[in-house]
């Protein structure tokens, strides 16, 4: 990347590299809180301040007792202000208990040699992210929905050895509204999961089909024994065994297409890449978390600039990778290599969502 930026526009790109930090530090923050405290805040502490707080205030008191954190730091305002920390939501069980889905299958259980399709709980007061990402369009300042329920919540998971391999919580709910608002006409379905998004989208009027792209066979056959039969709109749904690059190969025409084979931001990356340049332009996508990805994405720009301002790289620094990290910054580096920025304003633009979307599809991962 060439910059032709004034001081003030380098002042400015200073913003939104001081915003890229703060983001990475609330993630930071919220990962030590679910690896290490996600069992530290109970009723018990939640009354210690009920007396003085809101219920969710009352939460933020407590997720600040348990990660030892001071809200009148100055660090620790900055990212309050860039990342909302302070914004924790006691969420409505009746919004999840009534899903159609969620009615369907509960109590479900199944075991089928190290697989068992079972149940999860969160418990009063466990905190757990339960959205996508919200992005600030000012200097891309990224806020984390996390919230709570006041009781405890079940919520259905599928587990290989103990580990869980996929599981139905209200992230995965709420990360799909918007795919099920979009699907129509005949559907396309990359990752199976436990179903959820296939049946929601089998019960609108607007949508023909639904072909799914599974490449665990495992994953089907406890689909097709176990959920497939209580789903009364089954003449929709049609699931292959297959990779979806492989079936890709194949000329096919659908009208919408949902793809959900990641587990998070860092395995789904670049796959997410590799699938952006394969798009039709007769097809309608949706990627499932690809706010957070194009984010990812972003951040690495950034870096990239940070590179080349105050490390003065070269094309011998990007010719080598130690993980899929350093590949995507390295195709980045190359991709924009010649790509001239004439001010602020013109860099800003060019990070936002819509142009980083149309960036991956020419990336060639």
């Amino acid at each position: 990347m060439i910059f032709n930026f004034t001081k003030e526009d380098h002042e400015k790109v200073i913003k939104l590299l001081d915003a890229k930090e703060l983001n990475i530090s609330s993630v930071e923050l919220y990962i030590d809180y679910l690896n290490n405290h996600f069992n530290d805040i109970d009723k018990e502490l939640i009354n210690k301040y009920r007396s003085k707080y809101s219920l969710n205030e009352s939460f933020y008191k407590a997720f600040l007792e348990v990660e030892e954190l001071d809200d009148t730091n100055e660090d620790f305002i900055a990212l309050i202000n860039n990342s909302k920390i302070s914004k924790m939501d006691s969420l409505n069980l009746s919004d999840y208990l009534n899903d159609p889905y969620l009615k369907l299958i509960r109590g479900l259980n199944y075991k089928e040699g190290d697989w068992l399709l079972t149940s999860l709980e969160y418990k009063p007061f466990e905190g757990f992210v339960y959205n996508e990402i919200e992005v600030n369009n000012t200097y891309f300042e990224e806020h984390t929905p996390f919230g709570f329920f006041d009781k405890g919540y079940r919520y259905p998971a599928l587990l290989e050895k103990d580990e869980i391999w996929m599981s139905l919580n209200p992230h995965e709910i709420n990360t799909m509204k918007e795919p099920i608002k979009h699907a129509h006409g005949d559907v396309l379905v990359f990752g199976l999961g436990l179903g959820y998004y296939t049946y929601m989208v089998s019960l609108k009027k607007d949508v023909k089909s639904i072909t799914v792209i599974e490449k665990d066979k495992r994953v089907i056959d406890i689909f097709n024994k176990v959920i497939l039969p209580k789903i009364n709109t089954k003449n929709k749904i049609r699931v292959i065994n297959d990779d979806c690059f492989n079936y890709l190969k194949i000329n096919h025409h659908f009208d919408y297409a949902f793809i959900d084979i990641w587990h998070n931001v860092h395995d789904g990356l670049p796959l997410y890449l590799k699938l952006k340049g394969l798009e039709k332009d007769n097809t309608t996508y949706d990627y499932w978390i690809e706010a957070s990805l194009i984010a990812m994405l972003r951040r690495q720009i950034l870096t990239l600039y940070e590179e080349k301002v105050y490390e003065k790289y070269n094309d011998e620094d990007y010719l080598k990778a130690n993980n899929e990290n350093d590949k995507i910054i390295n195709k980045l580096y190359f991709y924009l290599k010649d790509y001239q920025f004439s001010s602020y304003n013109e860099f800003h633009d060019f990070l936002k969502d819509e142009n980083l979307k149309e960036l991956a599809k020419h990336l060639k991962y």
